[in-house]
């Protein structure tokens, strides 16, 4: 797991701190124990956090890099882009982190990333003790589920273009990180769509 595990920094902690209170704030006596339980670790290019199958034993943050989550296709049996994590996202699967259950998705570093991370043990502690940590999780994942269903359903009902231009910022992260094929998969068109609509418009707001 990583490289190296250490105890979190001051700045690391100071950028999840910004990203929980931007939900809801934090009492003092829950920060310092917060802290305390927070490691910082790195993966390089090409390595897998999670592999299918594995229980994750840890949720992560990631503090700078880019993370892609992997489905396997139920009738090609190969690996598709289902998801990327970017920085200041809290990184799980769903079943997965919350439930124990092994995850049926794979999660894999496409540049090095820099992640803060939480045992699952640490964060039922913190739970029992304090009412933050299930409204603040409840709320992110709420919000993080809407986005997904939301990115499910627009890959349905709006033209490429429209996809294209709608997660503009987002490609524009990706593109320089991450393989094209990939990208498609998670924007549900094909690659040479995808290369053509990247032709038409990505740096054009430079």
């Amino acid at each position: 797991m990583g490289i190296l595990i250490k105890p979190i920094s001051e700045g690391s902690f100071q950028q999840v701190l910004k990203v929980m209170e931007a939900v809801m704030m934090l009492s003092f006596q829950f920060k310092l124990s917060l802290r305390n339980v927070l490691y910082e670790t790195s993966y390089n290019r090409g390595e897998r956090i999670l592999n299918f199958g594995e229980t994750q034993r840890v949720v992560w943050f990631m503090l700078s890099g880019l993370l892609r989550e992997i489905r396997m296709s139920k009738v090609t049996l190969k690996e598709k882009t289902g998801w990327y994590w970017l920085p200041d996202s809290f990184v799980y699967t769903d079943p997965g982190f919350f439930s124990q259950e092994p995850s049926v998705r794979a999660v894999e570093a496409e540049v090095g990333c820099d992640l803060v991370m939480i045992s699952y043990a640490d964060w039922l502690a913190l739970k029992a003790e304090f009412h933050e940590v299930e409204t603040i999780m409840e709320i992110m994942r709420g919000r993080y589920s809407k986005i997904r269903i939301e990115h499910i359903e627009d890959m349905k009902s709006l033209s490429v273009d429209e996809r294209y231009l709608d997660l503009e910022d987002v490609l524009d992260y990706l593109f320089p990180r991450t393989q094209l094929n990939f990208i498609a998969d998670f924007m549900g068109m094909a690659p040479a769509t995808l290369g053509r609509l990247r032709t038409r418009y990505y740096g054009r707001r430079k």
